[in-house]
């Protein structure tokens, strides 16, 4: 059976980003060598729609956000942290159905940030919410920016 890859959505080019644009992976084509590519946005799973207001968090980052310690805000300052949190769950279903070898979201992002996102207006160390509920998965994920696993380990 093919590798199976669940990437964020904007990283095969389509155009899920808030303001409507994707980032297509710099190696999408090795990583369509590699195997069945599965694309998935949290926000829009979440019911936000494109183009949307960025978010920020306040109080802490993903996992505080699934602890109930921290919310995300848009820009207009209205709460969408239960668009986010039913994002990271919609995802997480994706991912249990799948079993992914491999799991590439984009950096920076409130749902899908791996090592930085934005914490009331300043990059920050942190992840987004759908990456810290995926991460009870235990299934390995990287960023756009990390290098690509070799052929046996994906």
């Amino acid at each position: 059976m093919p590798n199976r890859i669940v990437l964020s959505a904007c990283l095969v080019g389509l155009r899920t980003r808030y303001d409507g644009s994707s980032r297509p992976h710099p190696l999408l084509e090795a990583l369509r060598a590699k195997g069945v590519l599965v694309p998935v946005c949290p926000e829009i799973l979440g019911g936000l729609g494109i183009p949307r207001l960025p978010c920020r968090f306040s109080g802490g980052d993903g996992a505080a956000v699934l602890r109930g310690e921290a919310s995300i805000i848009d820009t207009n300052g209205t709460d969408r942290t239960f668009s986010f949190l039913r994002g990271a769950e919609e995802t997480a279903r994706v991912v249990e159905l799948i079993s992914p070898d491999l799991i590439i979201f984009k950096e920076g992002s409130p749902s899908c940030g791996i090592r930085r996102v934005d914490i009331e207006g300043k990059q920050q160390q942190g992840c987004g919410v759908a990456t810290a509920l995926a991460a009870r998965s235990g299934i390995p994920m990287i960023s756009e920016e990390d290098p690509l696993p070799e052929a046996r380990q994906v």
